[in-house]
């Protein structure tokens, strides 16, 4: 390839990408105009309040959901810094009356515009610390182990308070006992109610406590954290607990609006144990 045609290639290339800034500029100017406002969608982006509460409860999330956090995380991140990038190139990054008469040339509203580059400035500041605690608390994560010991209890239960519904699901072998018990509320009923039968615990054998256990590690359970909250705000969604006792150790869980990690081997589990029950 000649000299020229090198030119013309650069050229090209250079030319695509202005195009694309040019469009990413006008997409960024025309939903602020439209939607008069911007503000992260992760919840731990929105306020320092929020933050400090993600961060409180660091040492009770698994690396799955840290991985999915920082997903999102990345996510409004980059939408903030694109957001930041077209502002300042429209209006300067020097405050004041030009600043202003710059972005009125292309924005309707222009105090939305700046409360937008405020929460745009603001979301950056908590990415960088929700990003640095995350990836210090990854760094010395310990792999998780499963206990050891026969299985002795697994109570999971799940409801929806919206929905008035309940589920929960007992495997006891505790003092002396080998019952399982099953029962569901469902809206309108006074109290629990059997989902087969006549809901009275129903005597089973060391082998259903033994393929729960194994159930537990084959599908690696024991991994999961002990709390799971959305990274988005969610209304009336169905929240759930986890508790497994063996006879070294024990696994607790619990969370709103987001399933465990894991969570297609709970399902097999309550599946597992509903089957038996009947």
């Amino acid at each position: 390839m000649n000299a020229f045609n090198r030119f013309l290639g650069l050229a090209a290339t250079l030319f695509m990408g202005c195009e694309m800034a040019s469009s990413q500029t006008s997409d960024v100017v025309k939903e602020l105009n439209e939607r008069r406002f911007w503000f992260p969608s992760v919840m731990w982006l929105q306020s320092d309040d929020r933050m400090e509460g993600f961060l409180r409860n660091i040492d009770d999330y698994s690396e799955g959901k840290f991985m999915r956090t920082l997903r999102s995380l990345d996510d409004d991140h980059n939408e903030a810094q694109e957001l930041i990038k077209v502002i300042t190139k429209i209006g300067g990054k020097k405050k004041g009356k030009k600043q202003d008469e710059r972005l009125a040339r292309r924005f309707n509203d222009i105090e939305a515009v700046k409360r937008a580059l405020d929460a745009a400035e603001q979301a950056c500041v908590r990415y960088d610390r929700l990003k640095g605690a995350i990836s210090e608390r990854l760094k010395h994560m310990q792999p998780a182990a499963m206990p050891a010991g026969q299985l002795l209890y697994f109570h999971y239960t799940t409801n929806n308070a919206f929905a008035g519904y309940k589920q929960e699901v007992i495997l006891d072998g505790r003092k002396g006992k080998h019952e399982l018990k099953m029962e569901v509320q469902r809206m309108g009923e006074p109290s629990l109610t059997p989902l087969e039968g006549e809901g009275a615990p129903k005597e089973v054998g060391d082998s259903v406590f033994q393929r729960v256990r194994d159930m537990v590690e084959q599908g690696q359970l024991y991994e999961v954290g002990r709390e799971y909250m959305p990274d988005y705000k969610i209304n009336d969604a169905p929240s759930w607990s986890l508790q497994i006792v063996f006879e070294q150790g024990s696994i607790d869980s619990s969370g709103y609006a987001e399933r465990p990690d894991h969570d297609e081997t709970l399902r097999e589990i309550v599946e597992y144990l509903l089957a038996i029950s009947k």
